[in-house]
């Protein structure tokens, strides 16, 4: 199974239906928490960790599946729907 890693803010409903979805599987993942600060994320470890992964990218969740960037919600329930993530979990 692939390396899963989930870039959440606490307050955000999209990133814990995100790391729900892989806790009600039993699907292992490291997940970081982000927070922003005045029009940027804060300037500390899972921050710094961040923009080096996704860049410029200013919304959360965030995530990687193996190599695989998903960029929020939507393109994760797309892939569940479609029943690619099984596919990309097997890998």
């Amino acid at each position: 199974m692939p390396k899963i890693e989930i870039y959440y803010s606490q307050l955000c409903g999209a990133c814990h239906d995100a790391m729900d979805y892989f806790k009600g599987r039993g699907i292992p993942f490291e997940s970081y928490e982000v927070k922003w600060r005045e029009g940027d994320w804060a300037d500390d470890d899972n921050g710094r960790r961040f923009k080096a992964r996704f860049g410029t990218a200013d919304f959360v969740p965030q995530m990687m599946i193996g190599d695989r960037h998903i960029k929020g919600w939507k393109e994760l329930s797309a892939l569940i729907e479609s029943g690619e993530i099984d596919h990309m979990l097997q890998a």
